[in-house]
């Protein structure tokens, strides 16, 4: 079944910047726990640290775009 698709050119970038929030979450999700699993597994902990902080930073930006209201031109 083929997706609804927006009439505006407004609608059409504001469903592109919806999917570019969801895939942040993701990959940002993606990063945390692999972060997480290489910080608890590892013997050094710090290994994983820097996965956990970009996935804690692409979680952030994500969410951030999701509460941010669009201004009417």
């Amino acid at each position: 079944m083929d997706e609804e698709r927006p009439e505006t050119e407004a609608g059409a970038k504001a469903a592109a910047d919806e999917k570019r929030r969801s895939d942040s979450v993701g990959i940002g999700v993606v990063f945390g726990l692999l972060g997480l699993t290489l910080f608890l597994a590892i013997d050094t902990p710090w290994a994983g640290l820097p996965m956990l902080v970009v996935g804690i930073v692409l979680v952030a930006q994500g969410m951030k775009g999701g509460r941010r209201r669009g201004t009417d031109d």
